[in-house]
């Protein structure tokens, strides 16, 4: 079993460092992330000799709100993957369509590696977390795959699967 053990620190007066429940707040349960093309369609290109795109690695969100995982929409056009279907999906915004694409996701810090028969392709534009565009929502079809404990009284989070 792989566990990811996410600490969020800050500055002590004492020039340490210390856990710290308002920077988990604050940012939320990040991870870094890698996504690929699903696993069939690289062996399909390995078989036809089809160079691979590269992964796009970025920084992801636990969303429990988030039925199922998503991407940028616009990772997963740049790496040559094709929509398999459409979903609606209620956003902040009200009821919106979305694009379904396979895809597969490494997490570098981890073991655990998952290829989805679909991720919903959703617009993150603008979504920026410590700097950094957010590329994907890690959904609750990934957490029934495991145990994700969120500690806020000590700024701590695990995920194991």
């Amino acid at each position: 079993m792989s566990i990811y053990n996410g600490l969020f620190s800050e500055n002590d007066p004492s020039g340490g460092q210390r856990l710290s429940p308002v920077v988990l707040a604050t940012l939320g349960p990040i991870l870094q992330v890698s996504v690929s093309i699903p696993q069939v369609l690289a062996a399909l290109y390995t078989r036809q000799q089809i160079p691979l795109p590269s992964p796009v690695t970025g920084t992801a969100l636990i969303d429990t709100g988030a039925s199922k995982s998503c991407v940028h929409g616009t990772i997963m056009r740049n790496l040559g993957v094709n929509p398999i279907g459409v979903i609606t999906s209620l956003t902040a915004a009200g009821p919106a369509l979305q694009n379904l694409y396979p895809a597969h996701f490494t997490f570098p810090a981890t073991n655990i590696e998952i290829d989805f028969a679909s991720v919903v392709g959703s617009d993150l534009s603008g979504q920026i977390i410590n700097g950094q565009q957010l590329i994907a929502l890690i959904g609750r079809d990934v957490l029934s795959l495991g145990i994700f404990v969120y500690n806020g009284s000590l700024g701590t989070f695990s995920f194991a699967m």
